[in-house]
Parts: structure tokens; C-alpha cells; sequence
């Protein structure tokens, strides 16, 4: 049995809302939605922190909330925001990645926002895919968000770094339902295109979410340079934190993870997100190198 029914949303946290929605939404086109702002500290075991409170908004592309991926953009006010993003050679969440139509417009827009790029817009080869040009941008908090022009307007995925690809291949499909659809490398290419020195040495894992279609995973095993140490573990860390997942019953797929032996943070907990929007009931567990998703419950 696997668990969830697809990725709802990536978590984003930024150090500032309005600067993150403006390049998010203003350059980047996304949709603003739903407004997330408890009004009060709550308690904080579901997120491994005494108390929290945040502000912010769900992104969303034109296929509307809930047919994609989805950005849960937030800033922290309870504890602050803390950290820098993760680097391409780190494990865990380090990259965002999204469709544009117009590559070029795009690329020179962002350039005359003073947007921080790493290269030019260039031609990429994955084996057996037509070759198609890519960039990598920095959002206003340094995290690497990549451009890939396909002729469409989309949220498109996440990259994850890992240590043991085979691993979690196997996890991200046994366990949460991902179909994976082919691999490259390993290979060596010039490491300034992720915004690292030198050449570096990789290889990777594609995996279409379970719906088909609505987004794609990158699992990304670093072998030159190797990576050590474990995900960001900090609710309240700046860049990508957690991956979401939504399930018609909490408690089984609790029961399940645990039987798998998967790390939960804690079992089921309500959540209040704010004025407006129903209180939640969510948990947060980990994937093989540590890296957080979460599930949360429908009504």
C-alpha cells in the first residue's frame, strides 16, 4: 500500500513575504492565493518547535490549487527565519524547477529585476528526451530555482539531493506512489550551472508524481563532490523545508509509515492555519537521508 495521494505543495520559507511574492508572482507569474496567517502562537511539536506562527500565501500555476504543485510560501514570526538555503550538493531539497513558455523573456526579465543568474540560458541533454534549454536563477533568499523552456507556464518540480539513489528510488515509489520514469549518469558537467565551482560529477532519478503529469520528482545523488550531512531540519529554515501529501485517513497512513518503520515526527495534530481557512490535522515524517514530508488530512 502506498501512502498520500500525490504532492499538494513544497514549502518555501522566506525572510521577506513581499519581496518572495513579487519574484514569485510578479516575475515568475505564479497565482497568489490563499492567505495561511494564525493570528496567535500555537503549539509547535508538529513542526519540532515549542510554539510557531507565520504569514504567507499558496502559489499556485494556471491549472489551478490542488491539479499541481503548489508553493506554501511562508515567513516565520515565531521563532524568525533562521538559516540559509541548501546548495546543490547538500541532501535534501535544493532546487525548484518550473516550465516557462518563453525562456528567453523570461531570462531577461528576471536580468532587468537584477535577479542574481548562474549563466545563460543553454541547450540540455537527458537521454532519451529531446534536448531542451535550461537556467538556474536565484530567488531573493539564494535559493536555485531552474527554468526550463517547454512552451508552457508551470510549477514542474523539485530536486532532492540523496546519498543512495537505489534507496530512494525505492522509497519514493513503494511508499508514496512516484513512477519512475528514467535515469542519467553518471556524468560530469560544469558545476556553475547549480551555482557550485568547477566540474562536478552526478547522477539522477526522474519520478512523475502518482496523478501523472502534475509534477516531477529529481532525486540527485552528488558524487563529486560527495554529500555529508543531513537535510534542513529546521521548521523555520530559510529555502525549500517540506514536501506535502494529502490522505483520506491520517491514521492509517501514520500506522502504515510506522509499521514501515519511516521516522514520524509525532502522530496526527491539528494545525490552525489561520482566519479563513479550516484547521488542518497534519504529521511530519522523513524520507531515507532525512528529509521532511508531511501528509496532511482531507476532510
Amino acid at each position: 500500500m502506498t501512502i498520500g495521494s500525490g504532492v499538494f505543495h513544497v514549502n518555501l520559507n522566506c525572510t521577506d513575504l513581499e519581496r518572495s511574492l513579487a519574484f514569485y508572482g510578479g516575475l515568475l507569474g505564479l497565482t497568489v492565493g490563499t492567505a495561511t496567517a494564525p493570528t496567535d502562537d500555537q503549539d509547535g511539536a508538529a513542526f519540532g518547535l515549542p510554539t510557531v506562527r507565520w504569514h504567507g500565501h499558496v502559489l499556485h500555476d494556471g491549472r489551478g490549487l490542488g491539479a499541481g504543485l503548489a508553493l506554501d510560501l511562508l515567513q516565520w514570526d515565531t521563532p524568525a527565519p533562521a538559516g540559509t538555503p541548501n546548495l546543490a550538493a547538500d541532501l535534501g531539497f535544493n532546487r525548484l524547477g518550473l516550465y516557462v513558455a518563453d525562456l528567453d523573456a523570461t531570462f531577461a526579465r528576471l536580468v532587468a529585476a537584477g535577479v542574481r543568474t548562474h549563466g545563460a540560458p543553454h541547450a540540455t541533454t537527458v537521454e532519451g528526451s529531446p534536448t531542451v534549454r535550461t537556467v538556474v536563477v536565484d530567488d531573493p533568499d539564494g535559493l536555485l530555482v531552474e527554468l526550463v523552456d517547454l512552451g508552457i507556464d508551470r510549477t514542474a518540480f523539485v530536486a532532492v539531493g540523496v546519498s543512495d539513489l537505489e534507496r530512494s528510488v525505492a522509497f519514493y515509489r513503494d511508499v508514496l506512489g512516484f513512477n519512475p520514469m528514467f535515469e542519467r549518469g553518471p556524468l560530469r558537467q560544469p558545476g556553475d550551472q547549480l551555482g557550485l565551482t568547477g566540474e562536478i560529477g552526478l547522477r539522477a532519478a526522474y519520478l512523475d508524481d502518482p496523478r501523472g503529469g502534475a509534477c516531477m520528482l529529481e532525486l540527485v545523488e552528488m558524487l563529486d563532490p560527495v554529500a555529508t550531512g543531513r537535510p534542513a531540519r529546521r521548521a523555520n529554515g530559510t529555502g525549500l523545508f517540506r514536501m506535502a501529501f494529502l490522505s483520506d485517513d491520517l491514521a492509517r497512513d501514520h500506522a502504515a509509515l510506522t509499521e514501515r518503520g519511516v521516522a514520524c515526527w509525532t502522530p496526527p495534530v491539528p494545525i490552525d492555519l489561520g482566519p479563513g481557512v479550516p484547521t488542518v490535522e497534519a504529521f511530519l515524517f522523513e524520507d531515507p537521508d532525512g528529509a521532511v514530508l508531511e501528509l496532511i488530512g482531507t476532510p
